[in-house]
Formats: structure tokens, C-alpha cells, sequence
């Protein structure tokens, strides 16, 4: 951005603009207050927000974190070598230039990827490179140098083996539940839930609205390994509650359970402004908790990406939000969800929007799980978990060959290529990396040369320099301690 346009300067923001402090650090708040954290969780509250005339309220605006705990709700104009980042707030008359050293994170408000085209040559993948990083794609090809991903956020990637640690192709099974409609659902009237005065969740554009406490349920016929994700936003405080594998469609007053009408055993995943909770529901039982795990996303944004991989036969409840596995629960009385339905209540306190909700039966393979061959060998596992080892050849035509050609698989029938551990040697650790975060999980970390509307230009230590959708990401954290684009120009 020229300096003609003599954006305001300050280490945190300009006194000319005066924005409101937004968000007070999380040190102020506390999580773990048991007390205060079982009562929000067992009952119900009356909504803070009135039900608004549009239900799809929650702000559309990116949102800027500072280090000293602060953010802004705004909109990102650019990032250059020489300003910084530059920064528009509606209160202010012109964009506010920010120094690195304040800042945190970036935080966008960005559009759903568009899906990978459904044609016979498409091979839709997560790769998952030595430094760390995750990349989706589509393979388009792998010779003894070069890994070629196809992606729609940066065109045609060449990535060098040697940056590779495994490439991972998700199943290809049809969703047992993929889209949001009125019909089918139902809505709850417990008067003792909502207190004579139940909520209604809104339906609208694939998406449900509550902004008073209400209940929304449905017998998806859940799979018994299963993979469950949503999109989450919400304005005020965050009370949600999601029964998991439940038979019964009307909410539950939790502190009542032994004394109403029979139901089967579920589990209730607990959400709240700075973290979640996996409870055990049983009539007859105490009410158990499998943990609580802090999520800092929650104190940072408004918007989160929630996924769940339930395993029933392991009692397993892996948790992650924004592609970061947080944590796994683990029952150890087994798994007791006896239903296959999932009910949403929103206890009230502020605005929640629920979309993109899905659910998929999962064949409870890792994505990057430790399964292979021992050492830094390299390997083929198949859909069938049977295992081929040997050195990767090449990929073409839709087959990947094993050295020599002794055997040669069709890629819809690989589960994952595992390409060894030694090559993280060759990846060199490098200072003042930023690192984004892609809205169905997976990170890059890079050299962030310029951002604008139209383009990101980064410097990977994996696979060089290229040119990026703005869109392709929903953060952007920089280093702690120094400047994200003073890193030497690739020549």
C-alpha cells in the first residue's frame, strides 16, 4: 500500500480511530470454575439477545487479535514488506497501519472451498509434508522427484519428495446426513427446559439460527464409526449443548434425569466460551465427565469448524476444532450411547448458527497414523489395511508403482502412500515463519511475502514460492518474535 495514503501508524492502533477494546484477555476469565461450569451446563437461561429480524446475524467481518490480548472486528486491506498490515475498522476513516510486533493472528470470515470436481481422474487427498504442514489436493502425479497436487486455492503444486511424509485418501463413502432442512427435525417443548418459554430454531439457506434457549433433534441413524462435522458461529456467550447417539428428541433437564421418562444412555458434548466438555448420560448414574479441554480458538473468534471421529467399538471420541485434533475422549465403561440421534440445545445467553453439518461413516483409519513399515521405509496400505512395502516409484494414470514395477495398484484402492521419516532432516528449520490454517484442517507454515484481495505470495521452505487464493484460509498466525516478511527473496 503506497504511503500516500497516509494510513494512521501505532504499535496497537491509532488514538485517531478510538476503537472500543473488543475482548478482554482470556487470563480475566476463568474455564475450570466447576461450580459455574456444571450450573450453565445442567440448566437453562434466558437468551441475552432479542430474536433478530434476520437470522443470519452473526457478523460477517475478519477479526484481528493483538498480543496484548485484544482484538478488532474489521476487515484486512493488505500486508506488505514495507507498511505492515493494514487494517479497515467501520468506526475509522481510513485504514490503520499496525507494526508486526502487535499483532497475533489474523482471523477471516471466508467462504466454504468449492468441491473437488467428481470425475474418474479426480484422486482427492490430504498430503502431509515432513515439516509439518498439511496440504489438500487433488494427485495429479509422483515421479522419483517431484509429487504433483492439484489444488484450487494455488493451481498445480510441485512439491519435492523429499519435503513428503505420507499422503492420505479419505474414503469414499456417501454421507449418512449432509444437509440442514426443516423436515425431519424436532423441535423441543419441555417447559421445565426453557423455563415456559421455548425457543425455536430458524431454518434458512442450509443453515439453523437460535437466539433463545431451544432444542433441535433428529435420528440421523448415526453409523457406529462415524465422522460427525458442523460449522460453528455465534454471537454473546457460547451454551451449547449436543447430544450424541441419543433416542430421545425432546431435551433433558439434566438435574431431573432419574425422575423423567425412561431414555437410553447418550453422551453430551458441552460447549462454552472457553472450552468443551464430554459428559456420560445415564439414567440411574451419576452424571460423568470423560474431561474438559480448553479451546483458545473460542476466546480468539466467533466462528469455529467442530469435528468429531467416534469409534464405538474403541469408546473413542476424537475432538478437533479447525483441523487441530484438541483431544480424545476415552470411555472407560465402554461406549453406552444406545440411540442414533443427535439433539442441539442452545441454552441461551446469545445468537448460535449451526451449518454445514455432516456425517459420515468413518473406516477409523488416522490420516497420518503411525501404521507402516518400521524405520523410514516406504509403503503402500490399501483400503483393505493390507500392506505393501517398498520404494514408491511413480504415480500416473490413476496407479502408483512400486520400484522396479513389481507391483503396481490402482489409487482407489490405496488408503494411504507413506513415503518415510528421513526426509524431515531436509526440511531445514527456519525463523519468522507465518502459519495458516485451512478451514477443513490441515496448516502451511511460510514466508509471507505480500497479502492482498487478490492474491497471498509466500515463500515455503517445503516446495518454494506461489501464489495463493485469499480465501483458502480462515487464520493467519505470525511469528512471536520477529517480522513475517523480512525474510530473503527467493531469486
Amino acid at each position: 500500500m503506497s504511503s500516500t495514503n497516509k494510513s494512521p501508524r501505532h504499535p496497537a492502533v491509532s488514538a485517531g480511530a478510538r476503537p472500543s477494546r473488543s475482548h478482554l484477555s482470556a487470563s480475566r476469565r476463568r474455564f475450570f470454575d466447576c461450580g459455574l461450569f456444571l450450573l450453565l451446563l445442567t440448566l437453562s437461561f434466558p437468551a441475552a439477545l432479542a430474536t433478530p429480524s434476520e437470522p443470519d446475524s452473526v457478523p460477517a467481518t475478519d477479526r484481528l487479535a493483538m498480543r496484548n490480548g485484544d482484538w478488532l472486528d474489521g476487515k484486512l486491506q493488505s500486508i506488505d514488506r514495507q507498511h505492515g498490515l493494514l487494517w479497515s475498522l467501520a468506526d475509522a476513516s481510513a485504514p490503520i497501519e499496525f507494526k508486526f510486533d502487535a499483532v497475533s493472528q489474523v482471523f477471516f470470515h471466508t467462504p466454504p472451498p468449492p468441491a473437488q470436481p467428481d470425475t474418474g481422474a479426480n484422486f482427492p487427498c490430504k498430503v502431509f509434508l515432513a515439516g509439518g504442514d498439511i496440504l489438500e489436493g487433488s494427485l495429479a502425479a509422483c515421479d522419483p522427484s517431484t509429487l504433483s497436487l492439484q489444488t484450487w486455492y494455488a493451481g498445480l503444486l510441485k512439491i519435492p519428495r523429499a519435503s513428503l511424509r505420507s499422503v492420505y485418501f479419505p474414503p469414499n463413502t456417501p454421507d449418512a446426513f449432509t444437509a440442514f432442512g426443516s423436515e425431519g427435525w424436532t423441535q423441543g417443548s419441555n417447559p421445565a427446559m426453557f423455563a415456559n418459554d421455548p425457543g425455536q430454531w430458524t431454518f434458512r439457506d442450509g443453515a439453523v439460527y437460535a437466539a433463545k434457549s431451544a432444542s433441535l433433534a433428529r435420528d440421523l441413524k448415526m453409523p457406529t464409526t462415524a465422522d460427525l462435522q458442523f460449522d460453528l458461529a455465534w454471537t454473546g456467550d457460547l451454551t451449547l449443548s449436543v447430544a450424541l447417539y441419543t433416542d430421545s428428541l425432546q431435551p433433558l433437564l439434566l438435574r431431573d434425569k432419574d425422575t423423567a421418562p425412561d431414555f437410553a444412555a447418550f453422551y453430551s458434548m458441552r460447549f462454552l466460551n472457553m472450552g468443551v466438555e464430554m459428559t456420560r448420560i445415564k439414567k440411574g448414574e451419576p452424571i460423568a465427565s470423560l474431561s474438559q479441554v480448553m479451546v483458545t480458538a473460542f476466546t480468539q473468534t466467533n466462528r469455529a469448524h467442530i469435528e468429531l471421529r467416534i469409534r464405538q467399538k474403541t469408546a473413542t471420541l476424537a475432538f478437533s476444532v479447525d483441523g487441530q485434533n484438541l483431544t480424545t475422549w476415552t470411555d472407560p465403561n465402554g461406549f453406552v450411547g444406545a440411540g442414533s440421534g443427535i439433539r442441539f440445545v442452545h441454552n441461551g445467553g446469545g445468537l448460535i448458527k449451526i451449518s454445514d453439518l455432516r456425517v459420515t461413516p468413518w473406516d477409523g483409519v488416522s490420516e497420518d497414523g503411525a501404521a507402516g513399515p518400521a524405520g523410514n521405509g516406504q509403503a503402500v496400505i490399501l483400503t483393505n489395511a493390507n500392506l505393501l512395502n517398498g520404494p514408491i516409484e511413480k504415480i500416473a494414470d490413476g496407479k502408483v508403482t512400486l520400484k522396479g514395477g513389481r507391483s503396481e495398484v490402482p489409487l482407489a484402492q490405496v488408503r494411504r502412500l507413506i513415503f518415510g521419516h528421513a526426509s524431515t532432516e531436509t526440511v531445514p528449520v527456519e525463523e519468522g515463519l507465518t502459519r495458516a490454517l485451512f478451514p477443513r484442517g490441515g496448516s502451511l507454515a511460510f514466508h509471507l511475502e505480500s497479502w492482498s484481495p487478490e492474491g497471498l505470495d509466500i515463500r515455503s521452505p517445503a516446495f518454494g514460492s506461489a501464489r495463493f487464493n485469499p480465501n483458502a484460509f480462515i487464520r493467519l498466525t505470525f511469528p512471536t518474535n520477529a517480522s513475517p516478511v523480512t525474510a530473503p527473496r527467493t531469486p
